[in-house]
């Protein structure tokens, strides 16, 4: 009984030490959003460099996963996420001391370095320690986790820069980082595995090469929303990247010792877990940013306001985060994950139909608390679906691959959400707007910036019509994410296969 007790404690550290190291790395994802502003005026730094702040911790991030996911399968996945925690740990104190914008970028590289360890390795250690429907439970509270820091992050930075200063959002990474290493030292524990040692050198640069030319293409497009998929900067980088897929591959397929079994994907349980992951990334996380938008600079709501509003989505993860854990271990991922998708549907849907043109929030409650029912329940069934049946010594790969997933789906939302968006406002100001010399400014200014020039032209008729121009992007936005679950839901729901309960 005594021993029982004692292991029961002891699973607690563990999810303690793994929990804060997750959410600082998921954290770290949107809580520099709301503090560009303040740091683009305190190095004077032109929008790309500031944005870079946000871009480099994302591309290291996803370029490094895969391969200290397999390294960490390899070597020790316990010896790894501590290794990335110390990273990430390090990285936020050389945030703090940046003296210039290009040593915060450095430092925000660095960074996401951990952030991956932290992330591609958090799922595997779970499998290790816990098991059943222990499991699923502890994997409902880490998707808690990784839907809470995701959604909290601008909520967490507009308090912190507002009272204190952009510095501050890095510097509560110090003490969470050093416990969470204390911590995880003493109690995370590994199991011991017949593991394949030969290092596949050339298959972990082709994998690297692949996902950065990918994720480059991407935020070249991100950059300039207006430039032509066809022009060499982005195109290239995209074919670059394919080509490097095919490679990859092709290598893979004829080594006795890869880097990746590439029969993961013959799997349709993990298929359909990355397929959800990447559309949970591309139609919510990503949406978040232009729901920001509409939210501050349409609606007139400040960025403290903004992340309290959020937070009707935000504290369904934190709350029923370990509830879905247990309804994993009743019913089944299956049923878990594509519903999850189906809510979170119902939410873009209802928000479609209830957006209009008002200018007030709360007439968005009904959509936010079904896209936070959506957001509680996704992340618990993705991740479960990522690691059933999946070979022990792969654990570390499978959910290296799945965050990969998950990335994609994020750079590819940010585009993909904003060419609708623009297209759509361009298109809505060219009907409505007959003096072309403004018609242009606009255009060039881009729908985050429309605003502003009309507030700067004391023109109440052409506010509203640039306030329309958004609002009918966002609602060819919510059409597109709207039909994106629905249909995704579907699929998932055939490509999971029910579990076998013994």
């Amino acid at each position: 009984m005594q021993q029982e007790e004692t292991k029961q404690n002891t699973s607690w550290w563990v999810l303690i030490a793994i929990g804060l190291g997750v959410f600082m790395a998921m954290l770290d994802v949107t809580i520099v959003n709301v503090a560009l502003p303040t740091i683009q005026r305190e190095f004077n730094a032109n929008y790309v460099n500031t944005q870079w702040v946000v871009n480099a911790y994302t591309t290291t991030y996803t370029v490094a996963i895969l391969v200290i996911s397999k390294l960490g399968d390899m070597y020790g996945k316990k010896r790894f996420f501590l290794l990335s925690l110390a990273i990430f740990t390090l990285g936020s104190l050389f945030c703090v001391l940046s003296p210039n914008d290009l040593c915060l970028n450095l430092a925000r590289g660095f960074e996401g370095i951990g952030g991956a360890g932290i992330l591609g390795l958090s799922m595997a250690l779970i499998g290790d320690n816990y098991h059943g429907k222990q499991r699923a439970f502890i994997l409902g509270i880490w998707g808690s986790i990784v839907g809470f820091g995701t959604s909290i992050g601008p909520l967490v930075g507009g308090f912190l820069v507002q009272y204190f200063n952009w510095r501050s959002i890095f510097m509560i990474n110090l003490p969470f980082g050093i416990i969470a290493l204390l911590v995880g030292a003493k109690y995370i524990t590994e199991k011991q595995h017949p593991v394949d040692r030969h290092l596949d050198i050339v298959g972990m640069i082709l994998s690297t090469v692949t996902v950065f030319c990918i994720i480059w293409g991407m935020l070249n497009k991100e950059n300039d929303i207006n430039a032509h998929w066809y022009s060499l900067n982005i195109m290239g980088w995209l074919v670059a990247g394919v080509i490097m897929l095919i490679l990859f591959i092709i290598w893979e397929l004829h080594q006795q010792h890869p880097m990746m079994d590439l029969t993961l994907f013959a799997r349709p349980t993990f298929v359909g877990a990355c397929l959800a992951g990447f559309t949970i990334s591309m139609g919510l996380f990503s949406f978040f940013t232009y729901l920001t938008i509409l939210l501050q600079d349409y609606m007139g709501y400040s960025p403290l306001n903004v992340g309290l509003q959020r937070l009707i989505i935000s504290l369904f993860p934190l709350l029923l985060g370990p509830l879905v854990g247990r309804l994993i271990g009743q019913i089944g991922t299956r049923y878990v994950t594509s519903g999850a998708l189906l809510l979170t549907g119902i939410g873009t849907g209802l928000m479609l139909w209830m957006l209009g043109y008002h200018t007030v929030w709360t007439v968005l409650i009904p959509a936010f608390i079904f896209m936070g029912l959506g957001n509680a329940a996704i992340n618990p069934g993705v991740s479960n679906a990522a690691l059933l049946n999946i070979k022990p010594q792969e654990t570390g790969m499978a959910s290296g691959i799945n965050n990969v997933f998950r990335q994609f789906g994020n750079c590819f939302g940010i585009v993909w959400l904003g060419l609708i968006v623009s297209d759509t406002y361009k298109a809505s100001l060219q009907q409505s707007i007959t003096n072309q010399a403004l018609y242009h400014k606009l255009v060039a200014a881009g729908p985050f910036s429309g605003m502003s020039i009309a507030h700067s032209l004391h023109d109440a008729h052409l506010t509203m019509l640039i306030r329309h121009a958004y609002y009918n992007g966002m609602h060819n936005l919510l059409i597109f994410t709207t039909c994106f679950f629905v249909i995704t839901a579907i699929i998932t729901y055939f490509l999971i296969r029910p579990q076998k309960h013994h």
